[in-house]
């Protein structure tokens, strides 16, 4: 009789410790060109993409294949097929490639999760192994935040190995519900429960040192919703979750140590309710510019409502599309998942993501009602409160852009799905017949390939690390890669930034030709080359470059004419610089205040010139009544009515001045 096989599973570890070296992964040594991001991000798809490998091979003695259809999968399905066939529509086929792979790391996942065998001892394993990622992405970041012992680049501390505190974040928002599974389960015991809440503790304190206002907000949504189920199940949480005097005590050694912590910093005892009220105080400002960027995605929805522009075409149309603004011009991300989705896949694509989300929630429910042992559905009720608090923080950031959160999201629908396929019936179920052999050697191929282009990506930031560090900038041309990489041009506005700040024109035009080659109407490559040829006085090639810059410029930035008006005065060509003067004058008032630096040319240039002197006082109004008082503008006013030998008016506006908070003007 022939011996049937059992099905084997992947070790768990391997998911484990693939979670901590991405909790660790950085550009540890490239410091010059660092990019976290991109670090996490081939470390995340390549790794996960070699476990896929991993199980198809242990599996690859396995009789048989069976495939389940549910309209979860269905919709998983659809919403990657969609993705992927976007690149026949993408308005930037490079920037769709670098979007895909974060994807394929999300499916990759997804297969690694749902292939992994769900008993407790092995969920158990699986939260530690998250856990243990999570608080080494905390203890890196608080010790930052307290001696910064660590020559990693930040864009602002503590930001860990993620280079943004708000990156560092978005992963301990999936993992942190989670400990309390550990912390809950019948097997965790003795000083085991002190280390998972200290851990978790320190988890919290890390979140907390970074002020940021989404993880705040989703961890309190978690916590929330949590508290909420066990007010429900309060008269059964015996089931659910095992708990004794041990575990109490360990909880409240953990707040203790949390509350007292959070007192501290680098300077030493600072009041948290400082730090509470600070970050909430500068959420105006934070919101306004997230508003601004949020109107100009929907704008790009409109224009391409059913099936959007393709994977990563966000950045593409908002530098090239004609969708830029004065302040949105340099954000390579939506900062809102949702948005940025319905950009890239318009409302076929929202769409299919909220039935997805809507399955899941369904699944998880099914699951808590019909699932035998309340101990593993503690378990998947977490991993739905991990979902949701990440699903509100993707309305305000962009966790599934990045890898390791990508990562766990694909884990975690995986396991959700395997589970959630024990008391639901498929839509359809068959037997895959492609040889084992074929799907292992397509799955090869396909990794290989996805390793090529990371490996060319890598090849290029090291050479951009070197070129930055032996000066050589000339080389730029020759290191591009063959796919353009989406974090490409940033990077290089990095090099400029420096080049400019160090007064090495010519540096700066090699980075700009280069920037200019690949975006032609790129509005900050266009104005860096034509300030750096007026630098140089070569001011015909500047004027050239400034008339293809008006006519790409996004809504409300006029620095294009300002820079012309002043190619114009040094020419000393004065009815040239007065028609320019007047042209910009002339536009339309609402598109000029948009950026309160335009009012405040057109007065300095007012002032400067006895010819154009009688605008002044109109330039000043407009100027008040859309942004107010500004002690620079004040001061240039009293200054026109002193020319003009109006003491009361100079005498009223030095008042405004000295009765304001900002008087600096007059130091």
């Amino acid at each position: 009789m022939k011996k049937i096989k059992s099905e084997k599973y992947l070790n768990v570890y391997w998911v484990s410790a693939l979670a901590i070296i991405l909790a660790v992964a950085a550009p540890w040594f490239n410091l010059d060109v660092s990019n976290h991001s991109f670090v996490k991000s081939y470390i995340a798809g390549i790794g996960i993409a070699l476990l896929v490998l991993a199980n198809l091979w242990i599996r690859r003695d396995m009789p048989t294949m069976p495939m389940n259809i549910s309209w979860l999968k269905l919709s998983l399905a659809s919403l990657f097929a969609l993705g992927t066939l976007s690149i026949f529509w993408s308005v930037n086929i490079d920037f769709t490639i670098t979007k895909w792979l974060i994807w394929f790391s999300i499916f990759c996942a997804y297969l690694v999760g749902y292939h992994l065998r769900l008993d407790n001892k092995n969920l158990i394993k699986f939260c530690w192994g998250l856990l243990i990622a999570a608080f080494l992405i905390a203890l890196i970041g608080i010790l930052q935040y307290w001696f910064d012992p660590f020559s990693l680049t930040q864009a602002a501390t503590p930001s860990s190995t993620f280079g943004n505190k708000n990156m560092a974040t978005q992963p301990l928002v999936l993992i942190l519900p989670l400990a309390l599974f550990l912390l809950g389960s019948k097997t965790i015991k003795g000083n085991q429960a002190w280390i998972v809440a200290t851990l978790s503790a320190l988890v919290m304190l890390f979140v907390f040192y970074t002020r940021t206002r989404s993880s705040w907000l989703s961890i309190l949504i978690e916590i929330a919703l949590i508290a909420g189920f066990m007010l429900i199940k309060r008269k059964e949480l015996g089931a659910w979750i095992s708990w004794d005097k041990n575990k109490t005590k360990a909880s409240w050694f953990a707040l203790g140590v949390f509350l007292l912590l959070i007192n501290f910093n680098d300077q030493g005892f600072t009041p948290f309710v400082e730090k509470v009220v600070d970050a909430v105080g500068s959420a105006e400002s934070s919101g306004n510019s997230r508003f601004a960027i949020f109107s100009v995605a929907i704008d790009m929805i409109k224009a391409s409502p059913v099936f959007g522009t393709g994977l990563g075409s966000w950045f593409h149309n908002e530098m090239q599309g004609g969708f830029s603004t004065y302040d949105v011009m340099t954000y390579k991300r939506v900062h809102n998942d949702l948005l940025e989705l319905g950009v890239e896949l318009g409302l076929v694509g929202i769409a299919l993501l909220l039935t997805a989300v809507s399955l899941v929630s369904v699944g998880i429910f099914k699951i808590l009602n019909q699932g035998k042992d309340k101990g593993n559905n503690w378990f998947y009720f977490l991993l739905w409160v991990a979902l949701s608090g990440s699903f509100v923080q993707m309305q305000l950031t962009f966790p599934y852009q990045l890898g390791m959160p990508a990562m766990l999201l694909g884990l975690y629908i995986g396991v959700i799905t395997r589970r959630y396929e024990d008391f639901s019936s498929p839509i359809k179920s068959f037997v895959l017949k492609v040889p084992k052999t074929a799907i292992l050697s397509f799955w090869l191929v396909l990794v290989l390939a996805v390793s090529a282009i990371y490996v060319d990506w890598i090849h290029t930031y090291n050479r951009l690390d070197e070129i930055k560090k032996n000066d050589k900038v000339q080389q730029i041309p020759d290191v591009m890669p063959k796919i353009y990489h989406l974090d490409l041009q940033k990077m290089l506005r990095y090099f400029s930034n420096s080049y400019l700040a160090g007064k090495r024109y010519d540096a700066v035009m090699t980075v700009e030709r280069q920037s200019l080659k690949y975006w032609p109407n790129y509005n900050n490559a266009l104005h860096y080359y034509a300030y750096v040829l007026i630098q140089k006085k070569r001011y015909p090639e500047a004027l050239k470059v400034l008339r293809h810059f008006k006519q790409v410029s996004g809504r409300g930035l006029f620095t294009a004419h300002i820079l012309e008006m002043n190619i114009f005065q040094a020419l000393k060509q004065t009815k040239k610089f007065e028609q320019a003067f007047i042209d910009l004058l002339n536009t339309d008032e609402h598109l000029l205040a948009l950026n309160k630096d335009t009012y405040r040319g057109l007065l300095h240039f007012s002032l400067g010139h006895d010819s154009l002197n009688k605008y002044s006082e109109k330039i000043y109004n407009n100027y008040i009544k859309y942004h107010g008082y500004n002690c620079v503008v004040e001061l240039g006013i009293a200054r026109y009515y002193l020319k003009n030998k109006q003491q009361q008016q100079v005498k009223k506006h030095l008042a405004i001045i000295n009765s304001s908070n900002d008087n600096t003007c007059l130091k």
